[in-house]
């Protein structure tokens, strides 16, 4: 059991292994109706629901020229309703490409599609790789204060 599981969260992934697709379509498509996606669990808030899933990713197109992502291990949990991947993803700015290390679970419905996304990485290494102040960038996320 995992394997058809593993399989569908690789060929999402693949949508995005070397370069932005053409448009989200393909991509999406993976993606359940209400699906929520956390990108950096615990600084920003999770999004609900596929179009607002959908914006976020496209607004990671509009930011960076390109992108890269290498899944480095895959592996599911007994009943296959969780998918964990390592990757190392790669975003392409004006001063070069950024080194994203990042750990991701994805939970999956009986339709086989990503009803939960959440990932893992270490946005101070992130943020210094684009030569800004952590602290002060960090400050700027509501889910950080209180």
């Amino acid at each position: 059991m995992g394997a058809q599981q593993e399989q569908v969260i690789h060929d999402l992934i693949s949508t995005f292994a070397n370069g932005w697709p053409e448009n989200l379509d393909k991509s999406m498509s993976y993606i359940a109706e209400d699906a929520v996606y956390q990108m950096v669990v615990p600084v920003t808030a999770p999004l609900h629901g596929r179009d607002a899933i959908r914006a976020e990713i496209q607004s990671m197109v509009d930011n960076y020229q390109s992108n890269r992502s290498e899944i480095l291990a895959i592996g599911s949990s007994a009943d296959g309703k969780y998918v964990f991947t390592e990757r190392l993803d790669q975003a392409l700015t004006d001063n070069g490409w950024l080194q994203i290390p990042v750990v991701a679970v994805f939970e999956l419905n009986s339709d086989q599609k990503v009803s939960a996304w959440r990932e893992y990485m270490d946005m101070g290494s992130i943020i210094k790789q684009q030569g800004l102040d952590v602290l002060t960038v960090l400050e700027g996320f509501d889910v950080l204060k209180g």
